[in-house]
């Protein structure tokens, strides 16, 4: 027992020395590895005996030391790692054609320059090397393209995911933080409206039930109409309570549709939205979660500079409308556009996709829904 906890305590130190800390990757790096087993592709072709296996071997004690320290770099203090990575390659390429491995990982650390053009120039001094090394070499043109194209579809792969990643979680952050706001601004605008209800009410009550207690003795009959006029503020004061809640319906879709405007703006989208109508709290809460996947999808896909939130109540249902003036085009829809359409029939709503000038989503709901969830 003690000699198994010895063991996953060495584990646990050798991987705090080899992995940067609180890295997102987690163990990814290790899996990464695999990809040097295409420095034993050669030996399908035949290659083999002490000039291939030496220094390919030998080339691979000194990159994973190199490999792990790389990984704890960022900026322009990665060229310190992927410039001797594509030295590797250029050493190794006249015993081993497939040395352009090396090249792949330093191309593959492009994200980690802190900006897609910082990425793209290390990417394309990668390229330029390999391009010198094997025209030194004059290796065979199969070897040739595939180190070209390997480093090339890594680098701009990584960096092109990096970027969304950056992206999504750039949206969801500006997402959250408006709805925060707006939720604060609707607990204060309840706030003021309850003040504003029943502050004064309430002080006429007090004052008539003070004149009553102090008449109760000396004057009963008018203690009692006193009492009456309590019981008749008291009750038109719970009548305003119920025609003001009736006016705080769907807070989620008001919070959505704020929400929506301040990240499509911050996208760089134009944003228009219309006025939230008085929608029962039931289908606010699925037309928010629809709008929500709607703008993620305009910012994610389309490449629109445009956007417009309508809402219209037609002859016996209501529709919500997001249109944007991008290249979106039918193609199969993903999990997103799914989830919307099962919360829509959830309540008896259905959507529908219109791609004839950039992309129209329409989602409607019968009036009858609405009515039903009062």
């Amino acid at each position: 027992m003690s000699t198994a906890m010895d063991i996953r305590y060495l584990l646990k130190r050798i991987e705090r020395v080899l992995l940067p800390p609180d890295d997102d990757l987690g163990r990814l790096p290790y899996a990464w590895l695999v990809y040097l087993g295409f420095l034993f592709f050669p030996l399908t072709l035949g290659a083999g005996g002490r000039e291939f296996w030496l220094p390919t071997l030998t080339s691979i004690v000194v990159f994973l030391p190199l490999y792990f320290w790389t990984l704890r770099l960022s900026g322009w203090n990665l060229l310190l790692g992927t410039v001797p990575m594509v030295g590797l390659c250029a050493l190794l390429t006249p015993y081993n054609p497939s040395a352009l491995t090396f090249a792949v990982y330093a191309a593959a650390f492009a994200p980690g320059f802190g900006s897609v053009r910082a990425g793209l120039i290390h990417l394309a001094g990668v390229i330029v090397a390999i391009t010198g090394i094997f025209w030194f070499y004059s290796l065979p043109m199969p070897f040739f393209i595939m180190g070209i194209l390997m480093p090339l579809l890594v680098g701009l792969s990584n960096v092109f995911f990096t970027e969304m990643q950056k992206k999504n979680a750039e949206i969801k952050l500006s997402q959250q933080e408006v709805r925060r706001l707006a939720g604060k601004a609707e607990r204060e605008r309840i706030a003021r409206d309850m003040h504003d209800l029943l502050g004064h009410t309430l002080a006429v009550m007090v004052r008539k039930a003070e004149l009553a207690r102090r008449l109760v003795d000396t004057n009963p009959e008018q203690a009692a109409i006193e009492m009456k006029a309590v019981e008749a503020v008291g009750r038109d004061a719970l009548a305003q309570v119920r025609e003001a809640v009736s006016g705080w319906r769907a807070p989620e879709l008001a919070a959505e549709a704020a929400s929506a405007r301040l990240v499509l703006e911050s996208s760089g989208i134009s944003a228009e939205v219309d006025d939230i109508p008085d929608i029962e709290r039931e289908v606010g809460q699925v037309l928010a979660m629809v709008l929500r996947e709607a703008v993620t999808n305009v910012i994610r896909h389309s490449g629109a500079s445009q956007c417009r939130i309508d809402f219209e109540r037609g002859a016996g249902s209501w529709s919500m409308r997001v249109v944007d003036n991008g290249s979106g085009s039918p193609s199969a829809e993903g999990h997103g556009i799914t989830g919307m359409r099962e919360r829509l029939a959830a309540i008896g709503g259905e959507l529908s996709l219109d791609f004839q000038q950039g992309c129209t989503l329409l989602a409607r709901v019968p009036q009858a829904m609405t009515e039903k969830a009062a």
